[in-house]
């Protein structure tokens, strides 16, 4: 299936690129860098085998007590910069090739009563970081509200978990530990979705909003130092099942040639 998608991706570039089609305008940088964008991300994900191995550690199944806390991570948040290599305006329709970097991360804690105003907490930041490239192809509606028809992206990720457990009691006997988490190798994903082009000054600035779906599978990430594995293999299940929704909205700012 990715291999699909990847191919589909390359051989509609080369045909949208090289296309001597009758063309009304051929848009602000046509045949090289178009400009710049930056916005905000949300990334849903089914992080079910992440959210598994961290609750066991908090609520050990040997233990007698049982907290009522746990973790629940389902949603990175983060800023998307990157570029518009190719923004290209016809008759009657628009393409963008476009090549980005995404920052995601989302952060949880849990802290358990260990005495009188003393607690141990546990920590815990998930990141999504990726970059990758992106084509959408749409339409015009009206003269400052463009429809991106369907917007594909190629998704090359690379997750990390830190996860530290401490506590403030300077009494206690406690070893505060930290660990991370990453890959073996960078994960690759894709996203296919819609959105609108709200056009401020046309060709120079504008907004974009839009709402797309991330198809992405994360078995485990594995710590450098000890080699042990999130979720555990014991646990049988994916860190990440699959992705989910995903909203942005950015702000492009144009550089014609």
């Amino acid at each position: 299936m990715k291999n699909a998608v990847i191919k589909y991706f390359v051989i509609t570039i080369v045909v949208l690129t090289f296309s001597k089609t009758n063309a009304q305008s051929c848009g602000f940088g046509c045949l090289g860098l178009s400009g710049i964008f930056g916005g905000y991300s949300v990334q849903k994900y089914e992080a079910d085998g992440l959210n598994t191995h961290l609750n066991i550690l908090v609520n050990p199944p040997w233990s007698s007590f049982v907290h009522n806390d746990s973790y629940n991570f389902n949603e990175g948040k983060g800023f998307k910069v990157g570029i518009n290599l190719v923004r290209a305006q016809y008759s009657k329709f628009f393409f963008t090739f476009k090549g980005y970097y995404q920052f995601l991360s989302e952060e949880q804690s849990i802290k358990i009563p260990n005495g009188p105003d003393y607690y141990t907490f546990y920590d815990a930041k998930f990141e999504m970081n990726n970059w990758g490239i992106g084509l959408d192809l749409g339409i015009p509606l009206l003269s400052f509200v463009d429809w991106k028809i369907i917007d594909g992206e190629l998704k090359f990720f690379s997750p990390k978990l830190t996860y530290k457990n401490y506590s403030n009691n300077p009494l206690a006997n406690y070893i505060s530990l930290e660990s991370t988490y990453t890959p073996d190798k960078v994960k690759m994903g894709y996203s296919v979705g819609s959105g609108l082009i709200f056009n401020i000054i046309q060709d120079y600035i504008s907004i974009e909003a839009t709402g797309m779906f991330t198809f992405i599978e994360i078995d485990n990430l594995t710590d450098d130092q000890d080699r042990s594995s999130v979720p555990s293999q014991d646990l049988n299940t994916k860190l990440i099942l699959n992705g989910g929704f995903q909203g942005a909205v950015q702000l492009n700012v144009g550089i014609p040639f």
